[in-house]
């Protein structure tokens, strides 16, 4: 990420922030009064907006305890504000609307009144929060079934994306999914984009448990954009010690007449690492082959399905916390799940395994992703 697009980025984050705040302090004083009179001590709420650019130093604090309880703090309380005010702009102009029905209109809504507005608020975005917490921790499987002439033979592949392995996604995390993943007795297993971020307490941890997921016929992954904010070189050499193959611009054939190719990430535009681009991959399958494309956006340019029989994406987390998802929906085509393409080609959007930021999905239940390949 350049240094003009950083700024911007934190510029927009900031902005943003303020204003979620500032509609926070005037909820609350509006519908408790008497608080008013501590205003200057509500405006200290704004301290927390700075608090946040310190997730993204490249490095953890010294304790490490303390960064994982600093981070959720911050990601929790971001979360709430978010889901407060969403929700809350709503409920202004539901507000504003009343003025349809005289019956109803009153040029400033009772203190009674904001103070139930505010409290049901207040318990939405609480129950979002604390739901979503023990939401994100519940990974499900999810099944998929794929049948294809060219499939030589029953074929178990398991999908995983998003991981997301951070100051609050941890060897835990790790240590829950892969005897799940081992349970499903996959024949490949892989990866479509965003394994880690920056602040990875325990690495050494991580890649140990990880390194004991069981595949006969390999282990791959691809980048995502998350790769190059971290620092794309030192990713893929972190995902080689947990056992994955990169595919990055590169296809294989791994037995059972499958092909496995990847594309990295478009985010490499921008870091200044050379792209190779979806039509150069492409073009390296083979006809005869089932051809398994990963590719971490789902995204897909005219003509793309002719290359592949099936496509395996991330990225959106199905909109991770609703109702962010109703953003995340009108900018990707394709959410989660499976999608029916031309040429009889199949596209695969996985929900992600882990949770970018907040530890912390409503509305979008994380997954791992079991596709049985079927002649």
């Amino acid at each position: 990420m350049t240094l003009v697009r950083m700024l911007t980025f934190a510029s927009v984050v900031m902005i943003v922030a303020i204003l979620m705040t500032r509609y926070f302090i005037f909820s609350l004083t509006e519908a408790f009064p008497r608080l008013k009179q501590f205003k200057k001590l509500l405006n200290l709420l704004y301290i927390f907006n700075f608090a946040g650019f310190a997730l993204f130093q490249e490095k953890t604090f010294l304790n490490t305890k303390a960064s994982e309880i600093f981070a959720l703090a911050v990601y929790f309380y971001f979360t709430f504000m978010f889901v407060f005010v969403a929700y809350g702009v709503a409920a202004e102009i539901l507000i504003l609307c009343r003025r349809f029905f005289g019956n109803f209109y009153e040029k400033k809504l009772s203190s009674g009144r904001r103070k139930a507005v505010f409290s049901i608020l207040f318990l939405i975005a609480f129950v979002t929060v604390a739901a979503g917490h023990f939401m994100a921790d519940n990974v499900v499987i999810k099944n998929v079934e794929v049948k294809n002439p060219k499939i030589a033979q029953y074929t178990r592949v398991v999908q995983i994306s998003d991981i997301h392995f951070s100051r609050v996604i941890d060897e835990r995390f790790a240590g829950k999914i892969v005897p799940m993943i081992n349970s499903l007795k996959p024949d490949i297993v892989l990866f479509t984009g965003d394994y880690m971020d920056k602040g990875i307490a325990n690495p050494e941890k991580i890649a140990g448990i990880m390194s004991e997921i069981e595949a006969p016929m390999g282990k791959y992954a691809i980048s995502g954009n998350h790769e190059f904010y971290t620092g794309y070189f030192d990713c893929i050499e972190f995902i080689g010690k947990n056992g994955f193959e990169f595919m990055d611009g590169r296809v294989v054939e791994v037995g059972r007449n499958i092909a496995v190719g990847g594309v990295m990430d478009r985010s490499a535009e921008q870091a200044d690492v050379f792209y190779h681009e979806d039509e150069k991959v492409l073009k390296q399958f083979k006809n005869e082959n089932f051809n398994i494309y990963l590719k971490h956006r789902p995204e897909l340019e005219e003509g793309d399905p002719a290359h592949f029989d099936l496509m395996l994406s991330g990225h959106t987390h199905g909109g991770q916390i609703f109702p962010f998802s109703i953003l995340v929906k009108i900018a990707n085509k394709y959410l989660a799940g499976l999608y029916e393409l031309e040429n009889g080609a199949k596209l695969y959007v996985s929900r992600g395994t882990g949770s970018w930021g907040p530890p912390v999905r409503f509305g979008a239940t994380p997954e791992i992703t079991l596709i049985e390949l079927r002649p």
